[in-house]
């Protein structure tokens, strides 16, 4: 019978401090409002594969636990990135015959190589950087100026020599989580990292074909 090492009781404040606070959000790998919740390499020790969803057993450090999360093909071995979520204390594991201290329940997770886990981790926000709803709050004072914007890739494409990084509000507020701003760079990113571009506010852009924006960054650089 395999066994699960006890989640030491001194790491449960600290896995709710890193976890808690769940996200009426639909069950998925897309990033949440917030962004991914685990800020270091969390590695999958164990995997309960139950269909629509997978149990796994997680590891970040020192830190070892176990987390419920939509079926993203994890495997053992690989790392994982995950959301918000809320805990369950007590828990049977009948697939395994046992029981686990903790259960984190996670509506949003992704699988991803050791690489991209320290990459998204390791991002760094700077003082002052506007989010997106504050973007477009200070539109009409703030165009045509240079600026600090932070938010979370949602989508990156590529045309005419650039890279459109599309960015919403990581605030977590439910108001404007569905705002949306371009930066138009050279230096793209990863859906779902959380990341700081500098660069020009430029409102009530045209640039054909039926592309317009309300609001558009150009020439971002990343700011760390």
């Amino acid at each position: 019978m395999t066994t699960h090492r006890p989640l030491a009781r001194v790491w449960v404040p600290l896995l709710l401090l890193l976890l808690a606070g769940c996200q009426s959000a639909p069950r998925g790998t897309a990033p949440p409002p917030a962004g991914w919740a685990n800020n270091a390499p969390t590695l999958v020790e164990q995997v309960v594969d139950r269909g629509e969803t997978q149990l796994l057993d997680v590891s970040q450090g020192e830190l070892r636990t176990w987390v419920e999360v939509p079926n993203v093909g994890a495997r053992v071995g690989d790392y994982v990135l995950l959301g918000q979520g809320a805990p369950r204390f007590d828990v049977e594991i009948t697939e395994l015959g046992t029981r686990a201290d903790v259960v984190v329940d996670i509506a949003h997770a992704r699988a991803v190589d050791l690489e991209t886990a320290r990459r998204l981790g390791d991002a760094r926000i700077p003082a002052g950087a506007l989010g997106v709803a504050e973007v477009y709050a200070q539109l009409d004072a703030r165009a045509d100026e240079e600026i600090v914007v932070q938010g979370v890739v949602t989508r990156v494409s590529g045309a005419i020599g650039w890279y459109w990084v599309h960015l919403r509000d990581a605030s977590g507020e439910a108001a404007v989580a569905e705002l949306d701003l371009t930066v138009k760079t050279q230096q793209a990113a990863t859906e779902g990292q959380r990341v700081a571009y500098r660069g020009v506010l430029r409102r009530d852009v045209d640039l054909g074909f039926g592309y317009f924006y309300d609001a558009l960054v150009e020439e971002g650089v990343f700011v760390e």
